[in-house]
């Protein structure tokens, strides 16, 4: 089980990194969002805040997934950005659901990993 965990953090990790440095740095196309949550990707791009703190979010996260003093913390970092991504596709892009419940399924089983340390943070 430890090798299919470390796998896993692997993937994850480099998932992360390719996705928030495409996010700045634009090196492969993102497909246009369906019109249906146009206006929504529209508005997080216009505050000029979001998006770039999304990115960068996903950068450093998958960036501390690969040091194993600060995979927890990473898993922590990344938890907003993974429950949104599956929110987005849930109410505005079913067609993408099954990534994002693949996503949230691999940080699931990440956290439940780390299930010793998450407890303790809750206080049981």
């Amino acid at each position: 089980m430890k090798s299919v965990i470390k796998t896993l953090t692997l993937l994850f990790a480099v998932f992360w990194i390719i996705f928030g440095l495409n996010g700045i740095l634009h090196f492969f196309p993102i497909p246009a969002p369906i019109p249906e949550s146009a206006f929504f990707m529209e508005a997080l791009e216009r505050s000029g805040y979001a998006m770039p703190l999304t990115y960068a979010l996903e950068v450093i996260g998958g960036i501390l997934l690969l040091i194993p003093k600060f995979r927890f913390v990473s898993l922590l970092l990344l938890t907003p950005v993974t429950l949104n991504i599956v929110l987005y596709d849930l109410f505005l892009n079913p067609g993408g659901l099954v990534i994002g419940l693949v996503i949230a399924a691999i940080h699931a089983l990440l956290l439940w990993d780390k299930r010793n340390r998450l407890c303790s943070l809750v206080g049981n």
